[in-house]
């Protein structure tokens, strides 16, 4: 079996992205690996600059702001368990599944550890499901954290 020396962990703004962080935790200390924590983030639509009063710079720099303080809280959680971390925020290209399955690959990450509602029928088929989508693309393995439904 290959050594699991470097884990990539997505992040949104889901309630349980604390959870999902400490079973990152778990994972990385069992194994003596290191994490990266990772948010994705759309760019402004279009539309905003329709809004009065609404830039697309300010939103920009909003979308920003918030990964940043999501990847700060996590980082926090991390310090407390001294386990070795970075941070990246990304900005959106194409979908946050392709984004984490392209950057898993380029920077050869061992595993994903990310969070899942584990939605089913209607709900899946509308929402979609980032992680069957990771889980798809992905070329590691895939560690699923199961979120408590919103």
């Amino acid at each position: 079996m290959a050594r699991v020396e470097r884990i990539l962990v997505p992040l949104d703004h889901s309630p349980g992205s604390d959870a999902i962080v400490e079973s990152a935790c778990a994972v990385a200390r069992g194994l003596g690996a290191e994490l990266t924590l990772m948010h994705v983030y759309e760019p402004p639509n279009e539309v905003v600059g329709m809004v009065s009063g609404a830039t697309v710079g300010g939103e920009l720099a909003a979308e920003h702001a918030a990964g940043a303080a999501l990847l700060d809280r996590a980082a926090a959680i991390l310090r407390t368990h001294q386990i070795g971390s970075s941070g990246r925020i990304l900005e959106r290209a194409a979908s946050p599944s392709e984004a984490i399955a392209h950057h898993a690959q380029a920077d050869k990450f061992d595993l994903i550890v990310m969070g899942t509602h584990a939605r089913g029928g209607v709900a899946r088929w509308a929402l979609g499901s980032v992680a069957d989508q990771v889980l798809h693309a992905s070329p590691c393995p895939l560690l699923l954290v199961h979120l408590p439904a919103a």
